[in-house]
């Protein structure tokens, strides 16, 4: 037997020869066979309340939360049960999510770090001052704009690094385009 395989057969082993058993996570609901752990539950509650500031925490909506968590998984269960989650149109769609999901995590990562590199200077806040009548034209001061001139300086400095990197991908990769396919030739 390689010492690779004994080593695999020896982790796998052992911790079912243990006396102990590894303690079941408190459970706040069973939904059929679906367990609800309890950490799980104030975990999305706490979630609930931060993306809520409307959401007050009475015993009356801990159980509104968790009845509608039981909802949910009820239709989820019978989701499943008429195989919804296996067909195309299901899959398509979670792979757009998917897919939206990691550019958009890509973006912010990157706008983030272009953000710690942006400098706007005095004299860009100036000059943007001096050229949008927007501002003089209502009697607001330079002192009174500056922050909000800086910061749309900084947005749009962020947004055009944003885009030569995106450009810079692009001319990094290979693509090839079939024309004829394409435009159906």
């Amino acid at each position: 037997m390689k010492p690779s395989t004994l080593l695999l057969l020896i982790i796998l082993v052992l911790p079912g020869c243990s006396s102990e058993s590894t303690p079941e996570k408190p459970h706040i609901a069973t939904v059929n066979e679906y367990n609800i752990p309890v950490g799980d539950f104030e975990t999305l509650l706490a979630d609930e309340m931060e993306y809520d500031a409307d959401f007050k925490l009475t015993d009356a909506s801990r159980r509104a939360f968790l009845e509608e968590l039981i909802r949910k998984e009820l239709l989820i269960q019978e989701a499943k049960k008429l195989a919804l989650d296996r067909e195309k149109k299901f899959i398509a769609a979670i792979e757009r999510y998917w897919e939206a999901t990691l550019i958009r995590d890509l973006i912010d990562r990157k706008s983030a770090e272009l953000s710690r590199s942006i400098v706007v200077s005095e004299e860009e806040i100036t000059a943007f001052y001096e050229q949008s009548p927007q501002y003089r034209d209502k009697g607001i001061s330079l002192s009174e704009a500056h922050d909000p001139i800086r910061d749309t300086l900084r947005e749009n400095k962020k947004s055009l690094a944003l885009q030569a990197w995106i450009d810079e991908l692009r001319n990094r990769a290979a693509i090839d385009i079939n024309e004829d396919l394409l435009y159906g030739k």
